[in-house]
């Protein structure tokens, strides 16, 4: 098993996007793949139409046990496990290390959608990420975010350009770049990423590239 944080304390750099598209495609290409809330707005939550979820992360952060009737799995082939505001309060840092020991199903990749900011959240995904991956654009607002990001722990940080960047100050910068739309941010239909909604489309398949990329990385290809 595999654990990725997809994070950046920048927000509007597509980092949702990214864990939701991630998901997909490591499912597509037969990756048994759980994807974590781990933003207390909840905005991955909300795009995947979970409003009001019965459990959350929070509740099996402090104590309640998940079983395989509560793991949600989504029509895209990809479980997942909403968020909540009460991920604001306080929660012991190894509480996401214990849950992810006692998951009632195994998975070869875990993918941990992080709030855009250097809070608890973070925290959280930094105590069992195995890797972290974090997209940037030409903006010096994401350039900031990723030093931040890289400045605060040892685990390995690799950027993932949203379009074209300047790779020396990016480095070490994944391989594929990916193509940015206002329909990828969105919701083409319904809580369906666009790799299920345009299959064959550049964006799609530029995701799709990456995650097979991350996947590599990650020696799970």
């Amino acid at each position: 098993m595999k654990i990725i944080a997809i994070a950046s304390p920048a927000g509007g750099v597509g980092k949702t996007t990214l864990a939701h598209a991630i998901s997909v495609a490591a499912a597509e290409f037969g990756k048994k793949t759980l994807l974590i809330d781990l933003d207390p707005a909840g905005s991955l939550t909300f795009r995947l139409g979970f409003e009001n979820p019965r459990f959350t992360i929070t509740d099996y952060l402090t104590g309640k046990s998940l079983s395989s009737e509560n793991l949600d799995l989504t029509s895209e082939r990809f479980a997942f496990i909403p968020a909540d505001s009460r991920l604001t309060t306080e929660l012991a840092i190894d509480s996401l290390s214990a849950f992810l020991k006692e998951l009632p199903e195994p998975f070869d990749l875990i993918v941990l959608d992080t709030a855009p900011s250097l809070t608890q959240s973070l925290k959280l995904a930094l105590s069992v990420a195995d890797h972290i991956f974090t997209p940037v654009d030409s903006s010096l607002h994401s350039l900031r975010a990723l030093l931040q990001l890289r400045a605060m722990t040892d685990i390995a940080v690799t950027a993932i350009a949203s379009g074209e960047v300047n790779i020396k100050e990016f480095s070490p910068i994944l391989d594929v770049a990916l193509i940015r739309s206002s329909e990828m941010d969105g919701l083409i239909k319904g809580n369906l990423s666009m790799l299920t909604t345009d299959k064959s489309g550049d964006v799609a398949e530029s995701y799709r590239s990456a995650t097979y990329s991350i996947l590599e990385i990650l020696g799970l290809e």
